[in-house]
């Protein structure tokens, strides 16, 4: 028996999401078992949750992008995975659980140098920095680069990636808290003040290279104005709930707009590239260049209040379930 986080309709994930005990079925031949030991709550499992997937996501179905474990057994057809290797699960959802049956082909090796901890929080918004940065901006020294939601996870692991890199990005936050958390971290930081207006903080400031956005809204449109002409827009995120206005088009020709999904590119690419993307990203952490701070730790089976807690997302620090 194993208990399971299990959605069997879509809607607000403190409502819609259950556990339950559940039997382990028989391990298939080509499949490996891996008992899964950290989790984390991320906003791509809660948006997956409200149905804004529906299309592609078949209820009733168990949550969860990001989870680290070992492997714990291997069918018959399976070779060259001992047992005991530590591994991200990385294809699909499934990791609010005690145990996923997996291809053995997507399982990412984890290094020994990474906590378990750490590694349950070294894949979703690690992979999708990296990808943005390197991928899609072509990330060099020098380069004028703004990030906005930078006191945000993600957005520290950019700052920590991008300085890594030799560029000081400019960095846009909403609150004084989240100023404070930036502080003697970056010379430029702009806090974007409901009141405020955030093309001022940019005055001066125009000719940047790429904008990394997860806010979108009409915030777009003043950020993408402070771009280079042929200048990178990357889109990655709605915190504000509110999609960028069409309008923002037809204002901007000469932006390279993109989307940046980690789930696309990783099904894109053979599992050999991800896997050194992915050990990349592993000795960064380990050598405490980029960080995840977790806030609070719940059992898996305590999944309604580690839901209250981690909802809304805000800076702190990740929710992990254990």
């Amino acid at each position: 028996m194993q208990y399971q986080a299990v959605v069997r309709k879509f809607g607000p994930a403190e409502e819609v999401v259950g556990i339950e005990r559940a039997e382990l079925p028989a391990l298939a031949r080509g499949q490996v078992r891996v008992r899964l030991l950290a989790r984390s709550i991320n906003p791509s499992d809660i948006i997956t949750i409200s149905g804004a997937y529906a299309g592609r996501t078949t209820l009733p179905f168990i949550p969860g992008f990001e989870a680290f474990g070992v492997v714990e057994a291997c069918g018959e057809e399976v070779y060259g995975l001992a047992l005991g290797t530590r591994v991200l699960p990385v294809r699909s959802a499934g990791g609010w659980q005690e145990f996923k049956d997996t291809d053995p082909g997507w399982c990412l090796r984890v290094p020994d140098t990474l906590s378990d901890f750490e590694a349950a929080t070294s894949y979703v918004n690690p992979m999708t920095a990296w990808l943005m940065l390197h991928m899609k901006i072509g990330l060099k020294p020098g380069m004028r680069i703004a990030i906005n939601a930078a006191a945000s996870s993600i957005g520290s692991i950019l700052i920590g990636l991008a300085n890594a890199a030799g560029v000081e990005p400019v960095a846009i936050v909403r609150s004084e808290e989240s100023l404070e958390r930036l502080r003697g971290r970056l010379e430029a930081v702009i806090v974007d003040r409901a009141d405020g207006d955030l093309a001022a903080g940019l005055a001066g400031r125009h000719g940047l290279d790429a904008v990394l956005d997860c806010v979108g809204g009409a915030r777009a449109s003043v950020l993408a104005d402070a771009l280079k002409p042929g200048g990178h827009f990357v889109h990655y995120g709605l915190l504000s709930g509110q999609s960028i206005p069409a309008s923002f088009w037809a204002s901007h020709p000469d932006v390279t707009f993109s989307y940046c999904h980690l789930r696309e590119w990783v099904h894109a690419e053979a599992i050999d590239d991800v896997q050194r993307a992915y050990s990349e990203i592993a000795a960064l952490i380990a050598s405490k260049v980029i960080a995840t701070e977790v806030r609070e730790v719940f059992p898996l089976e305590r999944i309604g209040q580690a839901l209250q807690s981690a909802l809304p997302f805000r800076t702190g620090g990740k929710v992990l379930l254990a």
